[in-house]
C-alpha cells in the first residue's frame, strides 16, 4: 500500500483501538477522511481479519448500516512492567487485555538482572502456540527513571545506574521492543482505556516508591527536549525540610511524600532506627492511621498536603481537565485525598479548578501493564511492518491510491494526537 493509505490505517486502527465498535458513519466523522477513503481501509482490515462485520443498525433515513468491531485478537503484545522492586510480564491483545501474566520479585538496591527480563519475555512466547507466536507484533516495556538516548535507565531511588536495557532486549529478541517511562506509559493506558478516555489535557500522577507524572498537553503527550519530562519528585517542595532524597538533595516532593517516604518517616519515628528496614511498608501504615495512630496520621497529613500543594504547581502550568491519581497510594485514599484535594484548592486560582476532576485510577493494579501494551501499540502504529504484519496481511499487496486533501491532512495528525 502507499504512505498515503498506511496513513488511512493507522486512523481507522487509532479510532477503533478506543472504540472497539463502530459504524461507517461514526468512523467518517472520527477520522475525518472521505468515504472513498475510509471504506478502502475498511475493505483492506476486513479482507484480513482485522475488522470484523458483526451487525446492522438502521439510520435515520430507514437505510441499514453496517456495525464494525475491531478483533482485538488479531495480534499480540507481550508486555513487561518494570515496578522497581517487582517484574512482571504478560500477554495481551490488540487493545491491551490481558490474556495471562506473572511476576517475580526483584533484589532491592541491585543493578537490574537484564537475563532475567529477557527470560521472562522468552517464558511469555514460549507458552503460544506457532500460529499465536507469528502474531506477536511488538514488545512494549514499561519501567521507572530516567531513560537516555542510548536506552540505558537510571533510576536513582532504585540503585539503577545506566542499565543497558533497550540494547539487552532488542539485541537478544526478534521483535521490536519500545520502552518508556512509567509515567508516559500509564497517562497512554489511561487517556486511551481508563479515567482520562479521550482527554486532551489530562495528568496521570504516580506515588509509589517515587513521584512523577505523565501528561497530555493539547492531545500531545508531554516529553520535554530530552524525554524526561514528569519528574515531579524532584521538585523541591521544602527547602526547609531535613528528608533527603535519594538523589541527594533535600526537600524533594519524593523524600516526602513517596509511599516509600511515608514507610520510612513513620517506622524511623516509631522504633528509634535511622536505617531503612526492606520490610516497612506503607500499608502498614495506612492500617495504623485506621486505627488512630497519631504519628500515622500525622505523616499522612504531611504527605498528602505536599502532594496537594504538587498538584497546584501542576494545574497552574498545565491547566488540566482530569487528574488521574494512580499507584500504592491508592491503598490509602480515604486518608489522604480529602487533605490532598483541600491544599490543591488552597494554592490554586479558582479559575482553574472550576472544570478540573481528580479521578482514582481505574486501571488498577495492571495498569503498568496495559500502559506497556499501549506503547507497544502506539510505536508499532508508527511503522509499515506493524501494518504489513498484523493479521498475517500479505506484503505483495500493494495498491496505489489517489491523495485527496483533507484526508492527507487527517492523516498527518493520527500520530501527533494518539
Amino acid at each position: 500500500m502507499s504512505r498515503l493509505a498506511d496513513d488511512w490505517l493507522r486512523l481507522v486502527l487509532g479510532v477503533f483501538y478506543q472504540k472497539r465498535t463502530l459504524t461507517r458513519a461514526d468512523l467518517l466523522q472520527a477520522t475525518g477522511l472521505n468515504p472513498a477513503s475510509a471504506s478502502h481501509a475498511i475493505r483492506h482490515l476486513l479482507d484480513r481479519g482485522v475488522l470484523i462485520k458483526t451487525g446492522d443498525v438502521e439510520s435515520n433515513g430507514g437505510r441499514s448500516r453496517d456495525v464494525l468491531d475491531l478483533n482485538t485478537e488479531a495480534g499480540y503484545f507481550v508486555a513487561v512492567d518494570l515496578e522497581g522492586t517487582s517484574i512482571r510480564f504478560a500477554l495481551t491483545n490488540l487493545v491491551g487485555d490481558i490474556r495471562f501474566r506473572f511476576g517475580r520479585d526483584l533484589e532491592p538496591n541491585q543493578p537490574i538482572d537484564i537475563d532475567a527480563v529477557v527470560n521472562g519475555i522468552r517464558s511469555v512466547l514460549n507458552q503460544l502456540s506457532e500460529l499465536q507466536r507469528k502474531r506477536v507484533l511488538a514488545c512494549g516495556v514499561s519501567h521507572p527513571g530516567i531513560i537516555d538516548d542510548r536506552g540505558r535507565i537510571t533510576a536513582v531511588n532504585l540503585g539503577w545506574q545506566d542499565a543497558p536495557l533497550w540494547e539487552g532486549l532488542q539485541s537478544t529478541l526478534e521483535m521490536p521492543v519500545y520502552l518508556e517511562n512509567a509515567h508516559r506509559t500509564c497517562i497512554l493506558a489511561e487517556r486511551w482505556l481508563g479515567s482520562a478516555k479521550g482527554s486532551d489535557n489530562c495528568i496521570y500522577v504516580i506515588v509509589g516508591n517515587g513521584v512523577g507524572i505523565g501528561a497530555f498537553v493539547d492531545g500531545k503527550i508531554l516529553e520535554g527536549h530530552s524525554g524526561i519530562a514528569g519528574e515531579l519528585g524532584h521538585v523541591t517542595i521544602d527547602p526547609n525540610a531535613s528528608d533527603l532524597c535519594l538523589c541527594g538533595r533535600r526537600g524533594c516532593l519524593e523524600a516526602i511524600a513517596s509511599c516509600a517516604s511515608i514507610a520510612r518517616q513513620y517506622f524511623t519515628h516509631v522504633s528509634h532506627q535511622s536505617e531503612i528496614h526492606p520490610t516497612w511498608r506503607v500499608t502498614d501504615v495506612f492500617e495504623r492511621a485506621r486505627r488512630n495512630d497519631e504519628v500515622a496520621l500525622a505523616v499522612l497529613d504531611r504527605a498528602a498536603r505536599y502532594l496537594g500543594i504538587g498538584l497546584a504547581h501542576l494545574v497552574l502550568v498545565l491547566n488540566p481537565e482530569i487528574i488521574v491519581i494512580g499507584g500504592p497510594i491508592l491503598a490509602g485514599a480515604e486518608l489522604m485525598f480529602d487533605r490532598m484535594r483541600s491544599e490543591l484548592a488552597s494554592h490554586t486560582l479558582p479559575a482553574f479548578l472550576r472544570e478540573l476532576e481528580i479521578r482514582p485510577s481505574s486501571l488498577g493494579l495492571d495498569i503498568g501493564l496495559k500502559g506497556a501494551s499501549a506503547l507497544a501499540f502506539r510505536e508499532s502504529l508508527r511503522t509499515s511492518d506493524f501494518l504489513r504484519n498484523l493479521a498475517n496481511t500479505p506484503k505483495s499487496k500493494r495498491r496505489r491510491s489517489g491523495v485527496n486533501r483533507r484526508d492527507k491532512a487527517a492523516a498527518d495528525s493520527v500520530l501527533t494526537s494518539n
